[in-house]
């Protein structure tokens, strides 16, 4: 059996309350819920623990435009 890479694109922000939130689409401030919305959210814990150290070294904030990083699954 062939493995098989899938790419795919993430973006990723930070909430006003310092949640990292991610997303297949590029996701747009909410200043009024001091959140980041997107119409495809994306959930992958542990992608999120890799983004989450990358925004804490980076000190990303809700005032940052959120960052795209392209990653490579094996399906």
């Amino acid at each position: 059996m062939e493995n098989k890479l899938k790419s795919v694109t993430i973006w990723f922000a930070v909430n006003k309350n310092g949640n990292v939130r991610m997303f297949l689409d590029n996701p747009k401030k909410n200043t009024e819920r001091g959140i980041w919305e997107g119409k495809y959210p994306y959930v992958n814990s542990i992608i999120y623990k890799d983004i989450n150290k990358v925004v804490k070294q980076a000190k990303m904030t809700f005032e940052n435009n959120p960052e795209v990083i392209e990653i490579q699954i094996q399906i």
